[in-house]
């Protein structure tokens, strides 16, 4: 039988929030300014800052390479750049934002969700042709980016109002959001109307699509209560957020924490050892990371790691991309059972959540449905599969999934959609206690010899060698057997190259025969886009050395 959660139930939504403090009740006065702010603008990322700004106003909201700000200066600062954005260009419809993580992020956003617009958040990681593409089909209003895009952005022949996030010095002809915020009309607008944020996919096989949604009061509700259900994040919590803002991991985290209260810890770029330094340094409570930044953690040197104490964390937050259940037994053995493993998509939002509990019961799971989520797992006829049974992975959430953004002079894209349950693209089952699990994707299934193969099963199998600290399997044509099995594999560092019979040998003792892949590759590196995500496509362009 198939089997789902109920769907949404407010009460599953009100429960976590209620327990973290952020309904706790306010003065007259607070709870006057409060109902402005939602009266101007409506439910939208502005709201959760205003409301933050007016109950924690001398809390640090974010600290990021410049030093800490607080809830009443950024709230100060988004409605002075909003207000000098509408005077530049009043009536704007769309913002789109190009940073890293930093205050600027923030402002940027908020600023828009403030005017109405919709928010554009592009992946940093664009090469220039696509960033180009992505521009020209979007068309925004208004760009907010760091500088370090300028040429990027020059090149792609963007005529839209330009406005620098992150400047080290001013550039002539091109504002700042620092000079936007010194301008003496502090006041945005009253513009009330349902603002959407579009996210781009991971692009990891062509183009990045868009994916746009109105935020809804039931939609925030939900992103935040997601965020705190499994986590029961609260208002006192530091945070060390790494995942890049302008994806939906890390926007929901960002989201949750600062409709909390809670203090942010972010930096442009991920360093272990500054990851390490921030917990440390700032006491924080949660760790939250992409799988590869739990695996460069683990990969400093144990001496190096224990001089940095990160006992104050009672909380590890991962997603966005797969990780291998080797990676969760090792973190879970490094730093103790406090790891939450999220999965979902862009089109979908968060799916499931793995709480500690799941993880110890099987570190291959991805838990259960998150609040407001059903899933459904079907078999190609669309039949549901029973428990145990793999097959393709439909939810459906409370983001809901409305297409995507058109493209011009092309067929719009859509993912199938089933009883109003859209297809993740996934291959996975449910056990009998109602945890999902993630076999595969289906693009990726490998048939060879007539037999099929999900590479992330041969993976996990690798990944679990002591020799192994990363691994990708990938199919390739074969004329014997049509397609034969390639392995991608990263040395653990200080050790020397597996041998091949060895990693074969290791592969028969878990798995049956026909999956073990015929070569060895040996990279430095696998490429990977921001949020982790393996780039399958470029494996081949890698420096490499053949084992074998």
């Amino acid at each position: 039988m198939s089997r789902s959660t109920n769907g949404f139930r407010w009460r599953d939504s009100v429960i976590p929030v209620a327990a973290s403090g952020v309904l706790r009740p306010v003065g007259i006065g607070s709870a006057a300014r409060i109902a402005s702010a939602l009266w101007q603008y409506g439910p939208s990322l502005a709201t959760v800052l205003a409301i933050s700004a007016i109950r924690h106003g001398d809390r640090t909201a974010l600290v990021d390479e410049r030093g800490a700000v607080s809830y009443a200066t950024l709230q100060r600062r988004t409605e002075a750049i909003a207000a000098a954005l509408h005077a530049t260009r009043p009536g704007a419809e769309t913002v789109a934002v190009l940073c890293r993580n930093h205050r600027g992020f923030v402002e940027a956003a908020v600023a828009g969700a403030q005017l109405g617009c919709e928010l554009v958040f592009l992946n940093t990681d664009l090469p220039a042709a696509q960033l180009a593409q992505i521009l020209h089909r979007h068309e925004p209003d208004i760009l907010i980016h760091d500088r370090e895009y300028d040429a990027a952005v020059i090149a792609s022949g963007y005529s839209g109002t330009r406005v620098h996030a992150w400047t080290d010095e001013a550039t002539p002809g091109t504002p700042s959001l620092d000079s936007l915020a010194q301008q003496s009309n502090p006041t945005p607008p009253r513009v009330r109307k349902s603002v959407k944020i579009t996210l781009l996919t991971s692009g990891t096989t062509g183009l990045a699509k868009g994916v746009s949604r109105p935020i809804s009061q039931r939609v925030l509700l939900e992103m935040v209560a997601t965020s705190m259900s499994a986590t029961r994040f609260t208002s006192r919590d530091v945070l060390v957020l790494s995942p890049p803002f302008f994806h939906g991991f890390g926007l929901a985290v960002l989201t949750g924490g600062l409709a909390l209260g809670a203090t942010v810890i972010t930096r442009k770029r991920f360093d272990p050892l500054d990851a390490l330094a921030d917990i440390q340094r700032h006491r924080a409570t949660v760790f939250v990371g992409v799988p590869i930044m739990l695996q460069r953690l683990l990969a400093v040197p144990e001496h190096q790691r224990r001089e940095f104490h990160t006992g104050s964390l009672r909380l590890a937050v991962t997603g966005a991309a797969p990780i291998t259940p080797a990676t969760i037994s090792r973190f879970l053995s490094v730093f103790g059972p406090i790891l939450l493993n999220g999965y979902g998509s862009t089109e979908a939002g968060v799916i499931s959540i793995a709480t500690p509990e799941d993880l110890a019961f099987s570190p291959k799971t991805a838990g259960r449905p998150a609040i407001g989520v059903s899933v459904r797992i079907l078999r190609p006829d669309r039949a549901p599969a029973p428990a145990g049974e793999t097959g393709t992975i439909f939810v459906r959430g409370g983001l809901g999934y409305n297409g995507y953004v058109a493209e011009a002079n092309s067929p719009t894209p859509r993912k199938e959609v089933v009883d109003g349950y859209v297809n993740t693209g996934d291959m996975g089952h449910l056990d009998a206690t109602g945890r999902l699990y993630v076999d595969g994707r289906d693009d990726d299934m490998i048939v060879s010899g007539g037999e099929n193969i999900y590479p992330k099963e041969v993976e996990d199998v690798l990944a679990d060698h002591p020799a192994i600290s990363e691994v990708v399997v990938i199919g390739v044509p074969s004329e014997e057997f049509g397609q034969s099995l390639r392995a991608y594999l990263v040395p653990t560092p200080g050790s020397p190259d597996p041998a091949p019979e060895d990693l074969k040998a290791h592969i028969r003792g878990h798995l049956e025969r026909y999956k073990v892949p015929k070569e060895f590759i040996v990279l430095d590196q696998l490429p990977r886009n921001p949020s982790g995500k393996i780039l399958r496509a470029k494996l081949i362009d890698q420096p490499h050395r053949t084992m074998g």
